[in-house]
């Protein structure tokens, strides 16, 4: 068994609900999960839900001393009620409270693994917390230098060579040490995590139709493809620069992927999520322990009502604590 921290997010939105419906049914469960939120939050919501949950505070029991039936709750209180659909900055503090708390005792061993509900980087930063991203705050937490995003699903996986910055910044961040270290970790976490043995990896280029031979472009030429070469004489297999137009269109293909790198945020998500959307897990590569999250944001408009969906929460922890056990 393992022992999952999950970071319920923002409270006015659907995570409190969500963690509910996955964790709070008194379903048998292959690991524990130990929710960061407010007791009474979760209360209030459980009879939002109609849902009768076993509400237990969690006060760092080992593995042995909990029960998968059971909705644990690794209690912080809120700075100021919170309802459902109306995001407050006085909250922020809070949802950061929970989501460093559970990071940090993931790092001290207290847990295996942590996984994170959705929050508002906005409603964050206008509180006076500067806040880009759940992954850029976990490399920083980590003191990690780097990692990467993926989303993952059952047939497609997605990695980002870049994350939350402007599309402007985009073309800065494309050289040749940042592709070769994000290669390799997606190799490595192919390997170790997902147990593929000969990972193959399909890097998208920049821009449109991969530079066509330079003629729009000259970052594939210049900069990927040699990368992509001098990875192929060390016997990885990396394939591309692909138009990223085509590229996931593997019909017919000889050889399929087992990861996709795109060069920016939404040049590669909006494929995974249309094909896969509630069943896609968020994964952080490269940190010194494993986190998954969710595929999706707040739904404020959802929250406190019984339409939110807890798929992809299900899949992030399921896959948390079998990444865990490796």
């Amino acid at each position: 068994m393992t022992k999952i921290a999950v970071s319920s997010g923002d409270p006015a939105g659907i995570g409190p609900d969500i963690c509910i419906k996955a964790f709070g049914q008194k379903k048998s469960l292959d690991y524990v999960p130990v929710v960061f939120c407010d007791a009474d939050l979760i209360k209030e919501r459980c009879d939002l839900l109609n849902i009768n949950s076993d509400i237990q505070i969690y006060s760092g029991e080992s593995i042995e001393e909990l029960s998968s039936k059971c909705l644990w709750v690794d209690h912080h209180s809120l700075c100021e009620k919170a309802i459902p659909g109306n995001p407050s900055t006085k909250n922020a503090k809070f949802t950061i409270e929970i989501f460093e708390s559970s990071v940090e005792r993931t790092i001290l061993k207290e847990f295996d693994a942590v996984v994170t509900c959705p929050i508002n980087k906005e409603v964050i930063n206008k509180a006076g917390i500067p806040f880009t991203g759940h992954t850029e705050e976990l490399a920083r937490l980590s003191n990690t230098k780097k990692v990467v995003m993926m989303l993952a699903s059952n047939n497609l996986r997605v990695a980002l060579l870049t994350t939350h910055i402007a599309l402007k910044d985009v073309h800065s961040q494309i050289n040749n040490k940042n592709i070769e270290d994000t290669i390799s970790i997606i190799l490595k976490s192919l390997k170790g995590d997902f147990g593929i043995s000969d990972p193959v990896i399909k890097v998208l280029g920049l821009n449109p139709h991969a530079g066509d031979g330079g003629y729009i472009g000259t970052e594939e030429r210049e900069i990927i493809s040699p990368v992509i070469e001098s990875l192929k004489k060390r016997d990885q297999k990396i394939i591309g620069p692909l138009s990223a137009d085509t590229a996931f269109i593997e019909k017919g293909t000889d050889i399929k992927a087992d990861a996709f790198l795109a060069m920016f945020h939404d040049q590669g998500l909006p494929v995974i999520k249309t094909s896969n959307f509630g069943e896609i897990v968020n994964v952080t590569l490269g940190l010194p322990f494993v986190r998954t999250s969710v595929d999706h944001g707040t739904a404020y408009d959802k929250s406190g009502t019984t339409s939110a969906d807890e798929s992809s929460l299900i899949a992030a922890a399921e896959m948390a604590s079998v990444m865990a056990k490796k």
